[in-house]
């Protein structure tokens, strides 16, 4: 008797020609390729978007949006690089930028000095509110305006098993 694991499992997807390279199954292919091209497509116009409209990229929003989440709008930058599974210094640099602006301040952390918190400012928190106004509304027009209820469903499900409970991480609203 073999378990659900096994047999939802295929038999094998990819192939092999006579030179010995690889290639995925044509049903595998449209569906590993449509994902990354897809998500290519995707986060290129959203953040593009977001660039023209507000003067900022995806994972600035990102970083915005999880301070506006956090206790008294501020955090580690080591628990936000964490949080965005970005690099310390990417959020480093995205957050001096951010503090070029007035967004964020840097503050040092009292129970550590060699800790940073970013603190969100009140500017910085109005241009996370129309962003991601703007950010909501173009991800629905892309992405959910051209699926069915189905089709959501089914998205929801199947990239649930991959990230399970994402959306109660990710207080970014992404």
């Amino acid at each position: 008797m073999t378990d659900d694991t096994t047999s939802t499992r295929h038999a094998c997807s990819y192939e092999t020609d006579a030179n010995g390279v690889v290639r995925w199954s044509e049903a595998h292919a449209d569906a590993w390729i449509g994902l990354l091209e897809t998500h290519k497509q995707l986060t290129r116009a959203l953040d593009a978007e977001l660039t023209a409209q507000h003067g900022l990229s995806l994972s600035g929003l990102e970083l915005l949006a999880r301070l506006a989440a956090a206790d008294d709008r501020h955090m580690h930058l080591t628990a936000l690089a964490g949080a965005a599974s970005l690099s310390l210094s990417r959020v480093s640099r995205i957050i001096a930028t951010l503090e070029e602006r007035g967004l964020v301040e840097r503050r040092n952390c009292p129970a550590d000095a060699r800790a940073v918190h970013a603190q969100l400012t009140d500017g910085g928190l109005r241009l996370v509110v129309d962003a991601q106004t703007t950010h909501f509304a173009s991800v629905q027009a892309v992405f959910f305006d051209q699926l069915d209820g189905d089709e959501i469903a089914t998205l929801a499900r199947v990239f649930g098993r991959f990230a399970p409970q994402a959306a109660d991480q990710c207080d970014a609203g992404g």
